[in-house]
């Protein structure tokens, strides 16, 4: 792309820069591919047109447009044997859904250019199934060369009904069927605003204290994210066929859930409901999850009732869990695994946590998936109480079984405890770092401060309209239905820290938050709460001779993006662009965890937390680039993820001049206190 800025390799970090875009050429694949996501229920309705273009193009007979031919005629075949039909629902963890959907993925990306991909798309559209259309349609976008810095629209807005609880919906159906006049009208425009709550406002289960959290598990920006972090590596993607980076996988597996966790627990404790319950195959199911929300052929999600006995239908399920839960504990405590054809693989080496990773996922780069299976969609079978489907493809799958929910089901952080303490299980194998390993010689940091950390509440707006039908593709254009949400945010801090080098040196600064006290107000000693601290920043320095003031803000942490540009200012943008009356900003990194959630709420009157900033010597040779379909270029330092505190720490020997920990408070306020222009 002639005009499109080449993004510059950063070491570690990301600057989040905006880059004006004048070719056309992107800009029209922009303005095409956002398009497709539009009404996919309704394709003959929305952009009539592309259905002519559908009827006229066929797969099979331009077979020598696709790279891997045998890729094409496999769905071919499926297709005119017969797929997951229109109308039903999809999710990727049932195997006869993933496998179409890893087909028809495959014709996407093996298409030779960009218009053959756009003909395929097009023609999907209209002659597969909605769910499988969307989801392989953005994971094609993330990961075909020619469409690489092609934005995708956020999901919440191409399937609202999986971010928004059903009586949302159902306000916007009756807007689209002319039962309101609370409209404002501009340019031709009518825009419907409606107010949307979260479950726990009318579900209040006094037995069940989650609700007080909804804010956070439903937040649409996070039940986004993970649905985009489940793009870098689809479960069904091997690294060989699809060039991923080596080593990265499964620990990046770990560490993302890790972080989830963590955040999560953040919010139990600044609402008083402290640690998160272990799962016991053999006990009833603490939390309870109600999800007040509809699939679009009408189907409610299922729930599970508070202290619910694990069903019948699952002990088969839950038989297999166990035995695989036993082989990977084994596994863990011996020092290997065992390969596909028996023999044994040590674990223990630079590779093996990597290798752990994708045995416990039970993704396809997995050592032995038939004697290891996958911990992580059992577990998800098990939890979310969906019913046995009757046939393979009349199904309605629980919150944890699809991605764009599970953040919101309690039962998702109780799972992942349990996967992450496996992983600890094996980090408590590992020596402790010695003093050595942890120092940085003639570096010393000298002072940590932070501005003043404040969390609030305020109003966002997203489009519902994609949820609710059309009668042509005016009305589409002229109607703008939008649900206006409380969502928890964070006044901008930074920080502001103080390093004396001896010498001109390269240098990745790590800052960490976690708790300073349990929930009974008792102080955390490092030794037993290493394990609490999430990685909120990391980057790279230049360190000179002398006293160097580094100061960062906390929008350009590299874990953290801003919300999206909503769906109809970015695509008038795309067309004012294409027309040249204004240039096309791009920002980057182009997806990441939103930034209104980096602080947990706090409290009133302030909660203590502590940072803990950490500065180690940066070594080019033990470097490695990956270009992230998530996260962008970066650099990894050759460090393991979450270090230095992912392994075992010992405070009588945790101390060394390149470190500090920095107490800090977070305070949650009203709106109305705060100087939001500061």
């Amino acid at each position: 792309m002639r005009n499109l800025v080449v993004f510059a390799l950063t070491c570690v970090s990301l600057v989040c820069a905006q880059y004006a875009v004048s070719d056309k050429g992107f800009l029209i694949k922009q303005k095409n591919v956002y398009e497709l996501f539009w009404h996919v229920d309704q394709p003959t309705v929305y952009h009539p047109e592309l259905y002519q273009k559908a009827r006229s193009y066929s797969i099979e007979d331009n077979v020598d447009s696709y790279t891997n031919k045998a890729a094409v005629n496999e769905f071919v075949s499926r297709w005119k044997y017969g797929m997951l039909p229109r109308g039903e629902v999809f999710s990727v963890l049932y195997p006869a859904h993933y496998e179409e959907a890893m087909a028809l993925f495959r014709v996407f990306y093996y298409a030779k250019d960009f218009d053959t991909f756009y003909n395929t798309a097009v023609w999907a559209r209209f002659n597969v199934n909605e769910g499988m259309y969307v989801y392989v349609l953005s994971i094609a976008v993330l990961h075909r060369p020619d469409t690489k810095y092609v934005r995708i629209p956020p999901m919440y807005e191409v399937m609202p009904n999986f971010f928004y609880n059903t009586e949302v919906i159902q306000k916007g159906h009756h807007i689209g069927m002319g039962e309101t006049t609370a409209k404002k009208s501009a340019g031709g425009v009518d825009l419907y605003v409606v107010h949307a709550n979260y479950s726990g406002w009318y579900l209040n289960h006094q037995e069940d204290h989650e609700h007080q959290i909804n804010y956070y598990t439903e937040d649409i920006g996070l039940n986004y994210y993970y649905f985009l972090s489940t793009h870098e590596f689809p479960f069904w993607m091997n690294s060989a066929e699809y060039n991923f980076p080596k080593g990265v996988r499964g620990e990046s597996y770990y560490f993302n859930h890790k972080q989830l966790l963590l955040r999560y627990y953040f919010e139990r404790l600044s609402n008083n409901m402290g640690e998160i319950e272990h799962l016991d195959w053999h006990k009833p199911i603490v939390t309870g999850y109600y999800p007040t929300l509809t699939y679009h052929n009408g189907l409610p999600f299922p729930e599970r009732h508070s202290g619910a006995e694990i069903p019948l239908e699952k002990y088969e399920h839950v038989k297999d869990v166990m035995d695989y839960e036993t082989r990977i504990s084994a596994a863990i405590d011996i020092g290997y695994v065992f390969d596909e054809n028996h023999k044994p693989v040590d674990i223990y080496t630079p590779e093996g946590f990597d290798i752990l990773g994708n045995i416990i996922e039970g993704n396809a780069d997995s050592y032995n998936y038939k004697f290891y299976g996958s911990l992580d969609q059992l577990c998800r079978k098990i939890l979310g109480f969906s019913l046995e489907p009757t046939t393979k493809y009349q199904t309605a799958p629980s919150a944890l079984e699809i991605f764009s929910t599970s953040c919101r089901d309690p039962a998702f952080y109780r799972l992942y405890k349990k996967i992450v303490t496996y992983f600890m299980r094996y980090k408590a194998h590992l020596p402790a770092y010695t003093h050595d390993e942890l120092a940085f010689p003639g570096v010393k940091v000298e002072s940590v401060a932070v501005d003043k950390l404040m969390t609030f509440f305020d109003y966002f707006e997203s489009m519902i309209s994609n949820a609710v039908g059309v009668h042509n593709y005016k009305d589409a254009q002229n109607t703008i239905i939008k649900a206006r949400q409380y969502r928890l945010n964070h006044k901008p801090f930074t920080y502001h820290i103080t390093v004396n080098s001896d010498k001109n040196t390269k240098a990745t600064v790590r800052v960490f938050l976690g708790p300073k006290y349990d929930l009974h107000h008792y102080e955390h000693d490092i030794s037993e709460n290493y394990m609490n601290f999430m990685e909120v920043d990391k980057w790279v320095v230049e360190l000179k001779a002398g006293i160097n003031k580094i100061e960062r803000s906390s929008h350009e942490s590299i874990y953290v993006v801003p919300d999206e540009v909503a769906s109809d200012i970015f695509y008038k943008k795309t067309l004012k662009a294409i027309e040249g009356s204004e240039a096309f900003p791009y920002k980057s990194p182009r997806y990441g965890y939103p930034d209104r959630l980096m602080l947990p709420k706090g409290k009133k009157e302030g909660m203590p937390f502590k940072l803990f900033v950490f500065v180690s010597q940066f070594d080019d040779t033990h470097s490695q680039k990956i270009d992230s379909v998530i996260w962008g270029n970066v650099v990894l330092d050759g460090k393991s993820m979450g270090y230095p505190l992912d392994r075992p720490v010992h405070a009588y020997n945790f101390s060394v001049p390149n470190m500090y920990f920095k107490d800090v408070v977070i305070y949650h306020k009203d709106v109305e206190e705060l100087n939001l222009t500061v």
